[in-house]
C-alpha cells in the first residue's frame, strides 16, 4: 500500500511539473518573447506570483515520494527508476534555483516604465534554463511512470 501511495504522489507531482513546464515552453514563452519590454516585465512578475510557492512544493512532494520509493520499493529496477526520477527532479530544483530564479529577481527589480537602454533582454537565457528544467521534468515523469508500472506488474 505504501509503495502505491508513494507512486501516486510521484507520478502526480512529476506529471504536474512536466505539464506546467511544457505549457510554459510551448505557449507562454513565445507570447512573452513577442511582447515589448515594458509589457513583458509586469506580465513576467504576475506570472511568477502564480507559480510560487506552488511549484516548489509540488516538486518537493515528488522528491520525497521518490526518496520513499528508493527506500521501500520492491526490486532493483523500480528503485533504480525511482532514483533516476529523483535525480531528474533534483535537476529541476537546481536549474530553477540557480538559473531561473536569479533572472526572475533581476526582472522583478526593473521598473517597466524606465527600463535602462543597456539592460540585457533576459528572455533568451530564461528560455534556455527553462528548456533544461522541462527536459528534467519530462525525464522524471517517464522514470516515475515506468517505476510504478514495474512495481504494479505481477
Amino acid at each position: 500500500m505504501l509503495v502505491q501511495a508513494l507512486g501516486i504522489v510521484a507520478i502526480i507531482g512529476s506529471g504536474i511539473v512536466a505539464g506546467v513546464f511544457f505549457a510554459v515552453a510551448v505557449s507562454v514563452l513565445p507570447t512573452l518573447t513577442a511582447l515589448p519590454m515594458g509589457t513583458y516585465i509586469p506580465l513576467h512578475k504576475e506570472l511568477g506570483k502564480g507559480y510560487h510557492p506552488s511549484m516548489p512544493l509540488i516538486v518537493g512532494a515528488a522528491v520525497l515520494a521518490d526518496i520513499g520509493l528508493v527506500v521501500v520499493a520492491p526490486g532493483t529496477p523500480v528503485r533504480v527508476l525511482s532514483a533516476a526520477a529523483l535525480l531528474a527532479l533534483v535537476g529541476v530544483q537546481i536549474v530553477s534555483q540557480f538559473g531561473n530564479v536569479p533572472i526572475n529577481r533581476r526582472v522583478n527589480a526593473v521598473d517597466p516604465e524606465s527600463v535602462p537602454a543597456d539592460w540585457p533582454d533576459p528572455r533568451p537565457l530564461w528560455r534556455g534554463w527553462h528548456r533544461l528544467r522541462t527536459a528534467f521534468a519530462l525525464l522524471a515523469l517517464v522514470a516515475n511512470a515506468a517505476a510504478v508500472a514495474l512495481a504494479a506488474a505481477p
